[in-house]
């Protein structure tokens, strides 16, 4: 009787945690805008390899909790999910007072440079990488999609940034397809400046998707915020408002799920 009560714990154990912690560092060298070696933790599903993969940009303040909890709903999806940590391996903290000393059109170089590196692993399907941006690592991905043609060696499918500043021109006519959601209420990196790239975007032919929750504000999928907070460092010292918000972080997942099905499934 015993031993039948065991099988079937052991069974369900197994059966709750399917993908258990498969987690491992990664090393990224790069060379913009000075030669360096950035770190990464690359989260991997159980089985299905060689993975797609999703290379995680943070934001501002760095690898925060929302970044960490996308890469591991990307494990359970079965994707491969590298976070890039481009700050501290640069000597950087933060550069949410001051982004110049890593402006996102620099930062970029890091998604091909990680690119680079994850299809030199066999558990990757280098043909199917895409990245995905976080804020400034959402300017940082929008800054990719501009320059990808410089890069063909990258082969990045998907492109997807969350509440990102879109300063610049459009991309070559076959850049990767770019998905970007935004707040409607985002007083840090307002909407309509990517809502009139994205127009002008598929006027010229490019594949953009764009969402605009109207009742969002900045970083409206990290959930560890509590309720609205002010943070004064921002617009170089001019202050905006972070906060939670459920109903946009459900409907983000679902357009990234759908967005990544189409570009990066078999």
């Amino acid at each position: 009787m015993w031993q039948s009560a065991f099988l079937a714990l052991a069974l369900t154990l197994s059966l709750a945690v399917p993908g258990r912690a498969a987690r491992q560092s990664v090393s990224i060298a790069v060379t913009e805008p000075q030669p360096a070696t950035l770190s990464g933790e690359l989260f991997t599903p159980s089985i299905g390899a060689p993975h797609p993969a999703v290379i995680l940009l943070h934001g501002c303040g760095g690898v925060s909790q929302n970044v960490t909890a996308w890469a591991r709903w990307l494990q359970s999806e079965g994707y491969a999910a590298l976070v890039l940590d481009s700050f501290s391996g640069r000597g950087l903290r933060t550069l949410c007072a001051d982004p110049r000393p890593l402006m996102g059109a620099v930062r970029a170089h890091d998604v091909f440079a990680a690119a680079a590196q994850l299809r030199a692993l066999g558990s990757i399907d280098g043909n199917r990488i895409g990245a995905m941006g976080f804020s400034h690592g959402g300017w940082t991905v929008v800054a990719a999609w501009r320059t990808a043609e410089r890069h063909p060696e990258a082969r990045l499918r998907s492109l997807i940034a969350l509440y990102p500043a879109c300063p610049g021109p459009l991309p070559a006519q076959d850049a990767p397809p770019l998905l970007m959601l935004l707040g409607g209420q985002d007083d840090w990196t307002p909407a309509e400046p990517c809502q009139k790239l994205a127009e002008a975007a598929r006027e010229a032919g490019r594949a953009v998707s764009i969402v605009v929750y109207p009742d969002a504000r900045h970083s409206f999928d990290a959930a560890h915020l509590r309720g609205r907070v002010f943070v004064p460092v921002a617009r170089g010292g001019k202050g905006a408002t972070v906060e939670y918000n459920p109903r946009a972080h459900e409907d983000a997942e679902k357009q990234v799920k759908q967005f990544l099905q189409l570009q990066l499934k078999p």
